[in-house]
């Protein structure tokens, strides 16, 4: 009697130490395209790690999945056939073992960039209260250098998908056109191609078609050498 009492406790003691000790169930890696087009294929992917032999499923916002979809890659893959405009909105994987849980929520918004060209939309800026300047920046109370404006985003609640415009203005500049601009990114050796920009009377405009991931970072507004104001666009909420 003896004997399996004992078993018995060593096998509860291995089961709990092994529950205790058992590898946290995590999404260890999420990939989803930086941009959209009508009809293209789309691939979501959830890549899941320790647990104890977790399974993965896939939802949408309405609770199904698009017919035009199938999932791949023993459960960390979703892909979209021919995705259409229907089929935007946040789709989220999700992941159990039964004693833990994760998940991660995407957001796809596809872009038709046949039916929707850029436009160029006039700028209009308020009239500045500061004294009138002259060029090299002086007036009767002195010399002064650029001022920045604060960055002007539109439209403020921005979604991937959405043309965004964002505008620096600065103040006391004598000609903004010849050297007033963005430099885009901090990373000068990747500059998205959705990007264009339009210069004011005393700002500078970037102009984003179609906001995809690759647009969301850091930006810098030039107004002269050594003198820039740094702007972070961030994901859409």
């Amino acid at each position: 009697m003896s004997y399996w009492v004992l078993l018995v406790v060593l096998v509860v003691a291995m089961t709990s130490k092994a529950f205790v000790f058992s590898t946290p169930l995590q999404i260890v890696f999420t990939d989803q395209p930086k941009h959209i087009s009508i009809g293209s294929e789309v691939h979501l992917t959830c890549a899941v790690s320790g647990g104890s032999d977790p399974h993965t499923n896939w939802i949408s916002a309405t609770g199904l999945l698009p017919l035009n979809s199938h999932i791949t890659n023993n459960g960390q893959t979703l892909v979209i056939m021919n995705f259409k405009a229907a089929d935007n909105g946040q789709y989220i994987c999700v992941t159990s073992d039964g004693q833990q849980f994760a998940h991660h929520k995407f957001t796809l918004h596809a872009c038709n960039s046949g039916t929707h060209p850029f436009t160029i939309h006039p700028i209009t800026l308020s009239t500045s209260t500061h004294p009138t300047t002259t060029y090299g920046w002086t007036n009767t109370h002195g010399p002064y250098l650029p001022q920045f404006r604060p960055i002007v985003v539109n439209p403020p609640n921005y979604q991937y998908g959405d043309d965004v415009n964002i505008t620096c203005v600065v103040d006391y500049y004598p000609h903004p056109s010849d050297t007033l601009g963005w430099n885009f990114m901090v990373d000068v050796k990747h500059v998205p191609s959705n990007i264009d920009q339009v210069h004011g009377m005393n700002s500078v405009t970037l102009m984003i078609k179609c906001l995809s991931l690759e647009n969301i970072g850091e930006y810098r507004c030039l107004a002269l050498i050594g003198m820039t104001k740094h702007f972070i666009l961030q994901p859409p909420n």
